[in-house]
């Protein structure tokens, strides 16, 4: 794992643009968590509540904080706010005055050194018109969602027009080890990993808005976002679109692009032509790309198209046999397949090497269940949720568990049941979830009413679960079945996978 890119006082340090924590606000202020959480309460500091992420999980843009400390005119003495400089000294004294309250002439004639507030203050408020315009050119504003626009248009209006300066070679370089530092988090696939890679693909574009792998590292870091953190799926689809189509603006060569845009496609836009154009596009351009071959197996595997999707994840394991994520998705799509019991060996197979991969804990979750193993689906939901910091999965399965150790299977479904049910009632959990429960429980009716709430929403996770093998228990009634014939996958006889090369 590589370090730090550079110390507290570099460039790239401060060309940092989210803050995480009240501890990583406070910091950034030079101040403690107290006086952070008293600004923002009592002088509308700028900081942001995590969507679904209780009342303590916040963020704050560095942009946004910048502007605010550069416009704000704070009531109280603060050495982080005011500028404070000696003054020659009346009548033997060494009194001190603030500047704002100081005549021109009695200015020290030095300039203050680079570590005073005013340095800082003018460093921020480079990096925000900087991150401006990086912004301005990745993020396109009639598909980016509101929840984007409310936090970045202040910045925005900043520079919203104009063409960006030339880049120099050094700026240049400095954003391409930038990418690859994002990458490597990339490939990681935690959330904190994720974070990170968000951050060094952005700062990468601050330093070269013209660097079309950095939009795709932004895209591609939205798509795992949304499901190895708690990022709303609509938001991080939108925002992956918009960058991937920026990406292509700058460089339509570049396969990496197409491949994004395919998986926003499918699992954004529920647009599966687009999706498989997409991905004929970005395997012409790089027939060796074990992702493409990867993401296109995933989107499309359904009966009738396993043949092709076992045929391409098995390139993709070819071209990248150390990936983890190939092997357990390999082994999900065996299971559906029909062959369960290698494609569970498999998964577990992915466990044992990486236990904190969260992948193979969702997928061993339903495969235990299919196997009617409770105390292995129990065990895999709570790592599940302590992986992805997810209380609603922890809470629900709490009750699953107290259900199970009163009343066995019947009780495990039944507390699970209404544990789910209160957490759909309060708008936490998606109707799929809850309708595969139902599912369970025999209660076809509510199930399907659920899906098709899931479907008018236009939420990806109907789509993502459509082969679960408790709704496909569904099949026979005809409302399930009109929602099936309302997903337009294209049929494997007309719509063949994209030629590839070997090799």
């Amino acid at each position: 794992m590589p370090s730090a890119p550079l110390g507290p006082s570099s460039s790239v340090k401060a060309a940092r643009i989210r803050l995480d924590s009240w501890k990583e606000i406070a910091d950034y202020l030079g101040k403690g968590e107290r006086t952070a959480k008293r600004w923002a309460a009592e002088r509308a500091m700028p900081v942001h509540h995590v969507p679904g992420g209780g009342h303590g999980s916040v963020f704050a843009l560095t942009a946004e904080l910048d502007k605010w400390l550069l416009s704000e005119k704070p009531q109280e003495t603060d050495s982080s706010i005011h500028v404070v400089a000696k003054q020659p000294p009346e009548n033997g004294s060494g009194a001190t005055r603030s500047l704002e309250d100081s005549p021109t002439e009695n200015l020290p004639e030095t300039p203050p050194p680079l570590s005073s507030p005013f340095w800082r203050f003018a460093s921020y408020a480079f990096l925000t018109i900087t991150f401006a315009v990086a912004v301005t050119y990745f993020i396109n504003f009639d598909t980016a969602n509101a929840y984007t626009s409310s936090f970045l248009h202040p910045l925005l209006s900043i520079m919203k027009s104009g063409s960006p300066a030339t880049v120099s070679d050094p700026e240049k370089q400095l954003a391409h080890e930038l990418y690859l530092r994002g990458r490597f988090e990339w490939n990681r696939r935690t959330a904190d990993s994720l974070n990170r890679a968000l951050d060094y693909f952005t700062q990468s574009v601050v330093h070269d808005p013209s660097n079309a792998e950095a939009y795709v590292g932004l895209a591609d870091t939205y798509n795992l976002l949304r499901e190895f953190t708690l990022m709303p799926q609509d938001e991080a689809y939108a925002r992956a679109i918009a960058a991937s189509k920026k990406a292509i603006a700058l460089d339509d060569s570049l396969a990496d692009a197409h491949r994004s845009l395919a998986f926003d496609e499918i699992w954004g836009n529920w647009d599966f032509e687009a999706g498989q154009r997409e991905f004929q596009r970005a395997l012409e351009l790089n027939p060796r790309d074990p992702i493409t071959h990867l993401w296109f197996a995933n989107a499309f595997a359904a009966p009738g198209w396993f043949p092709i999707c076992l045929r391409e994840i098995d390139r993709a394991q070819e071209l990248d046999p150390a990936s983890h994520a190939i092997l357990a998705d390999k082994g999900l799509m065996l299971f559906h397949s029909g062959k369960t019991k290698e494609g569970l060996e498999l998964v577990r197979q992915v466990e044992l090497s990486d236990p904190d991969f969260l992948s193979p804990h969702r997928y061993l979750i339903e495969m235990y269940l299919a196997f009617h193993d409770y105390p292995g689906f129990l065990a895999e939901s709570e790592r599940a949720a302590e992986i992805s910091h997810d209380q609603v999965l922890k809470d629900t399965i709490a009750a699953a568990r107290r259900g199970f150790q009163q009343d066995g299977e019947r009780g495990l479904f039944h507390s699970l049941y209404l544990a789910q049910k209160r957490a759909y009632a309060e708008g936490k959990l998606p109707a799929t979830y809850l309708a595969i429960t139902c599912a369970r429980l025999g209660k076809k009716k509510e199930a399907i009413q659920l899906l098709q709430e899931d479907y008018e929403k236009h939420n990806a996770t109907f789509l993502m679960y459509r082969q679960h093998l408790d709704l496909l228990t569904l099949k026979d009634e005809p409302g399930y079945q009109e929602l099936a014939r309302k997903i337009r996958i294209p049929t494997p006889e007309v719509a063949e996978a994209p030629p590839t090369k070997r090799g």
